[in-house]
């Protein structure tokens, strides 16, 4: 039956592709009600880049939050995600709808890709439909596709795909190949101006090496390795130009055994949300010690190991599980990111490898050493069961997605112990529900749960100094607000927002000299604030100037 199967899915293979498009569309179609949230507003609806179509080119000439003036800089260079956004902008406008329908429309050619790709690296059509029908339904997959600022993970593992698909046809054509690899790394050249993860492809190429015997010699391998190597140079290149450096944070950083341990737990983490995708969560706390006492990191050492020592013996499965391993890469070293250590869209690219290794063990591996327990109606009856089980999280998870409403009150509720969520939940009840006290509390807990987490994140804490510093001056206790306030700039110098409410401070006191310093210092931060400037101009009116 199995054989019958594949010999159907290899003859209609064109109709089998059209299928899995149809799939991912019918599981994930309520994206298209979902509106901005969270980091989209800034990205979009506060962007004069994407806004103005005669702004184009800034879009190259700084990093990616570089249209909030200088106080933004960052470390993420990504142009290509914002000119998505610049493109879609002058077909619809600012019609959430339509940017949404544009990463589902990209999500569906990657299923296609996957597929594709399956077929190549398996040599098992039926193997490789089911391995594409999880990645098509993987539930970690919904904060990618249903929310907007995730175009850079979208146009990322596009092309990471198709630059790997190229080099699988490079290697068909060993060993007369080299203008092939040539075209594979252009293909694969645009992933590195999404996102920064793109940096993990030669390491998986060399991966494919590691677990793929050839005739070729290490000589040739590595001169057809060079045009990557090269890509990945020429975007470093680029990257130092306009931002000045490769990356915010040192990259040449004394290792301690705390990071390595914390990959581990990583590693585990994000192998139990693969295969428990439940109660997932965009603002999801990670707790070191917790994660190593679970036997997933454990399991998923040994899984590595095993696929490390067994290379040759089952090439496709360990380079599979090696994919995992190596697009995952990028988001282990804890002190290299931002908040949330753990997220959904970290697996994204690496899921990849997972769901055709489960494809490959459910309908090839298994089938060929176990015929009792490898029968076709058990295997395809488990496939079902876990696509069945996928799609309804994906539907049960999307609509957290519909707005920051939504989604804050669902995280506060499943991530009670992120330190973002309190922040967020505390301005709420400062500005929405005027509970200064529950607002001062939520604050307090967030600088709590931030000081306690493995990896606490400035912003947070920046912000909840200014949180309570509000309530403080809004409560009549003055001395404390300005405490806080200053606390905020002591933490963070570089950020305006702290100055401009020191400056709100004084201003409606008439001690315009001092607003005016503060009011001054923000503007010399961040040139594009125009608050600032306004307030700063009123004060020197006020005297004289």
């Amino acid at each position: 039956m199995l054989a019958r199967l594949d010999s159907l899915l290899r003859k209609y293979h064109t109709l089998s592709s059209w299928l899995l498009i149809q799939v991912g569309f019918a599981a994930y179609r309520g994206v298209l009600s979902c509106g901005y949230v969270y980091d989209d507003v800034q990205l979009i609806l506060q962007n004069p880049f994407i806004k103005n179509p005669h702004l184009w080119t800034r879009i190259f000439l700084g990093p990616l939050f570089s249209f909030e003036g200088t106080s933004s800089q960052g470390g993420f260079y990504r142009p290509l995600t914002i000119f998505s956004y610049w493109l879609v902008c002058r077909v619809a406008g600012l019609d959430p709808a339509a940017y949404h329908l544009f990463l589902l429309a990209l999500y569906a050619l990657s299923i296609w890709i996957v597929y594709r790709l399956g077929r190549k690296l398996l040599q098992n059509d039926l193997a490789a439909f089911a391995g594409a029908t999880l990645w098509a339904l993987n539930p970690l997959h919904v904060e990618v596709v249903a929310w907007v600022s995730s175009m850079s993970d979208i146009g990322c593992t596009l092309f990471y795909l198709l630059g790997f698909w190229m080099f699988l046809r490079a290697e068909e054509h060993a060993p007369e190949n080299s203008w092939w690899h040539v075209a594979a790394a252009v293909v694969y050249f645009p992933a590195l101006f999404f996102k920064e993860m793109a940096f993990s492809f030669p390491l998986l190429l060399l991966a494919y090496w590691f677990c793929h015997t050839s005739q070729e010699s290490r000589l040739r391998r590595a001169i057809n390795l060079t045009p990557y190597v090269a890509a990945v140079g020429a975007c470093a290149v680029i990257r130092v130009a306009v931002m000045g450096h490769f990356s915010q944070n040192s990259l040449i950083r004394r290792g301690t055994s705390q990071v390595a341990w914390a990959a581990l737990g990583l590693l585990g983490q994000h192998a139990k949300l693969f295969f428990w995708p439940v109660d997932l969560s965009e603002f999801r706390d990670f707790n070191l010690a917790a994660s190593l006492r679970s036997p997933w990191p454990w399991a998923v050492l040994l899984v590595i190991v095993v696929a490390f020592a067994y290379r040759h013996r089952n090439p496709r499965l360990s380079f599979l599980v090696l994919w995992w391993m190596v697009a995952l890469l990028p988001a282990l070293n804890y002190r290299q990111l931002t908040i949330p250590i753990i997220a959904d869209r970290f697996s994204y690219t690496a899921s990849v490898g997972l769901c055709l290794a489960v494809g490959y063990l459910a309908f090839d591996w298994l089938p060929h050493r176990f015929p009792k327990i490898g029968q076709a109606w058990m295997m395809v009856g488990a496939l079902a069961f876990v696509a069945a089980f996928w799609t309804v999280q994906t539907v049960r998870t999307i609509p957290h997605w519909r707005d920051n409403d939504a989604l804050f009150d669902y995280s506060l509720r499943i991530s009670p112990n992120a330190a973002e969520v309190h922040q967020v939940h505390g301005v709420v009840l400062q500005f929405r529900e005027n509970d200064l006290d529950g607002a001062a509390r939520e604050f307090r807990t967030a600088l709590r749960l931030d000081a306690q987490s493995l990896h606490a994140v400035p912003g947070v804490t920046y912000n909840s100094y200014i949180g309570l510093g509000q309530v403080a001056l809004l409560q009549g206790r003055d001395a404390e607000a300005l405490e806080y306030f200053n606390k905020a700039v002591h933490l963070s110098p570089g950020s305006f927002f702290a100055y401009d409410v020191l400056g709100s401070v004084y201003f409606p006191r008439q001690d315009y000299a001092r607003a005016a310093g503060y009011f001054q210092r923000s503007v010399q931060v961040d040139p594009q604030d125009v608050e600032a400037r306004f307030y700063l101009g009123s004060c020197w009116m006020k005297m004289g100037k």
